[in-house]
């Protein structure tokens, strides 16, 4: 994959989400990794989960908190003598809300968590103290960003500047970084699993879903690729899994 010494590593926020394990397993098998969350005790646990002959870093922070992620992750990469090749943002808050429900307090930190994080961690990994390893960049966006939906205005407006920062940070940052959006489509996580305890939302997912319901390995796979030398002409994407559900 894209890990260039032995002290590169592939930064995943949010390892302990469904998705980001998911995606964990898949590439600590031929990657040191750095599993990112904000609670101690699950990075703990999914460490010792995972099968790797590669080395595994953790890196504990709420990323709710943006300023001080520059900060955070600047001296997580020098105490580790690590560089971070590729980075892989899962991390995401969902509120289904209508929009005049919605405080304002909700959209900061959807927009925070799901966007304005993945930005600092970027330019971070942009820095002098990475010492120009980062080659590869995927973003989790979501089915959301390109198709309507109630209740979902602010969450699919993230996903929206997600995919809209991967276009931008294509150029900028061409030749040397690649920069890809995954979208995924409903998925049952620990985020959505309440969704598909209801039959009518069955009953409309069936009915949408060409192929079925998908797994999270499926995402992961698509994110993998993406990671790899076969996708090195590969910038500037938004690539679709979603069981052809946006056929319709």
């Amino acid at each position: 994959m894209l890990s260039k010494t032995e002290n590169s590593y592939i930064l995943v926020s949010a390892a302990t989400s469904d998705i980001g394990f998911a995606i964990v397993r898949r590439i600590a098998s031929t990657n040191n990794v750095v599993l990112h969350g904000r609670d101690p005790e699950k990075l703990t646990s999914l460490m010792a989960r995972i099968e790797t002959g590669h080395k595994i870093t953790l890196w504990c922070y709420d990323l709710k908190n943006v300023e001080g992620i520059q900060e955070s992750l600047k001296k997580l990469l020098v105490e580790n003598d690590i560089t971070i090749s590729g980075f892989v943002h899962c991390a995401a808050t969902l509120r289904i809300l209508p929009l005049k429900n919605f405080r304002l307090e909700y959209s900061r930190e959807i927009f925070d968590v799901n966007f304005f994080s993945a930005a600092e961690i970027v330019k971070t990994l942009l820095l002098k103290v990475n010492k120009q390893e980062l080659n590869s960049v995927v973003m989790i966006s979501a089915l959301f960003s390109k198709f309507g939906s109630k209740g979902n205005s602010m969450y699919a407006a993230s996903k929206g500047a997600i995919d809209s920062f991967v276009k931008s940070m294509a150029v900028e940052l061409a030749p040397g970084v690649r920069v890809n959006s995954v979208l995924p489509g409903g998925l049952r996580t620990a985020m959505t699993a309440h969704l598909f305890d209801s039959e009518d939302y069955l009953k409309a997912f069936r009915e949408k879903y060409l192929l079925g319901e998908g797994e999270c390995d499926d995402v992961a796979a698509m994110v993998s690729f993406l990671l790899s030398e076969d996708a090195k002409w590969i910038t500037g994407q938004h690539l679709t899994v979603d069981g052809g559900a946006s056929c319709h």
